[in-house]
């Protein structure tokens, strides 16, 4: 498989498989054929779109429908690339809330097209109940810190390892791939109920676009994938940049000896038989997500101009990946668990912003450089993409 990465508008493109492409020629007529498919298929939302009274228009070369958010500025635009699915801004309403996940953003609306209105309803709901859970989480973190006597956020990192992250509430998110496990209603209300964030994929070829563009904690697929299966995308996923290992636990109608050996060799985190129980299905999951080891990334080392919130520092990013970055600095300050940092991506003239939580600090001994590890916390959905979009250029340069 590859991805695409110049021009910016086939950037948006899933990921191509290019197994049966015999040289240069045939490659190049898949990513075109991709490309006409995309476009076909922005084509008829727009007119689904403009039938409903929705005055929308293609951004990003093409590859992107937006539309503005009604009553803000020109820049608070909502993204679709398909009919059933926007993207909220970053801007306007939520210009500077601190979500627990890129996905919240995301908004499904199938079968609530049936007017402009109707759509303007969903969306605008969606962003009140976005702001309503901000507000809620800013004001648990005002009551803490009186709890706590303190001005600042509790818990600063001691000498000892930080908190656990199920201990500080993050929601970790979950991509879950198949009909029958998208159509799971009774799976989808436990991952909901225990605070997972679910993202969904029909197939393999859309998984693969999902990782392209967001790194969750966790993916359920099903073995059966139509003309794929669930080993065959075990080892597509490693082929995406930055991505060494993402635990995939793989769910099966019937026992298949030859399948259950074959999730095994790829490295599956579970091999399932259908159907399960979705109390304690989801229980063991948690224990998949909350196992050290099981999510790997590709570090790249590199030299990027970063800020630390609230700190005058002489600092650099020394390493990025897909889970975090590491900031060097001979400055010496109290650390708190969360902190929020900004980094340059020079070669796209783009700023990454986001919420960083600090996983280590390492001293000046030895020959271990100073700084801080940081776990990225909250990134928008921007931000992300542009994050992987870098990593990706990043591993094609590698010798």
């Amino acid at each position: 498989h590859i991805k695409c990465l110049r021009p910016r508008p086939v950037f948006g493109l899933p990921l191509l498989d290019i197994r049966r492409c015999a040289d240069a020629r045939a490659i190049e007529a898949t990513i075109r054929q991709a490309w006409r498919d995309r476009t076909l298929e922005l084509r008829a939302t727009g007119r689904q779109l403009k039938s409903l009274g929705i005055d929308v228009g293609a951004v990003e070369g093409g590859s992107v429908l937006a539309f503005p958010l009604a009553g803000e500025s020109p820049d608070a635009q909502v993204l679709m690339q398909r009919l059933g699915e926007a993207i909220l801004p970053s801007t306007g309403p939520l210009g500077g809330l601190a979500l627990p996940s890129v996905e919240d953003r995301v908004l499904e609306v199938s079968g609530h097209l049936g007017s402009a209105t109707d759509l303007d309803c969903r969306i605008g709901t969606q962003i009140q109940s976005l702001q309503k859970r901000a507000q809620e989480a800013a004001d648990r973190t005002r009551r803490s810190r009186r709890a706590t006597g303190s001005g600042r956020a509790p818990g600063f990192m001691p000498t000892g390892m930080p908190q656990s992250i199920a201990e500080r509430g993050h929601r970790p998110r979950v991509l879950l791939v198949g009909p029958r496990l998208i159509e799971n209603r009774a799976l989808r209300e436990e991952l909901a109920r225990r605070g997972f964030i679910a993202a969904t994929a029909r197939g393999e070829t859309e998984a693969l676009a999902r990782l392209a563009a967001m790194t969750p904690e966790l993916v359920l697929s099903q073995y059966a994938l139509g003309r794929s299966d669930g080993a065959t995308f075990i080892q597509a996923t490693r082929a995406l940049p930055g991505i060494e290992r993402i635990p995939v636990v793989l769910l099966d109608d019937a026992l298949h000896d030859s399948r259950r050996e074959a999730a095994r060799t790829v490295g599956a985190a579970g091999y399932v038989i259908e159907p399960v129980e979705p109390d304690r299905f989801v229980a063991r999951l948690q224990r998949v997500v909350d196992t050290p080891g099981n999510r790997r990334f590709t570090r790249y080392p590199q030299r990027l101009a970063a800020r630390v919130e609230g700190f005058d520092l002489d600092c650099l990013a020394t390493e990025v990946g897909r889970g975090g970055i590491f900031i060097a600095t001979h400055d010496d300050f109290e650390t708190p668990l969360d902190i929020r940092c900004e980094i340059a991506l020079p070669e796209l003239g783009r700023t990454l912003r986001f919420a960083g939580e600090v996983r280590y600090r390492t001293d000046s001994q030895g020959t271990n450089p100073t700084g801080l590890g940081l776990r990225f916390r909250d990134l928008s959905t921007e931000d992300e993409v542009s994050l992987i979009e870098y990593l990706a250029w990043l591993e094609s340069t590698r010798p």
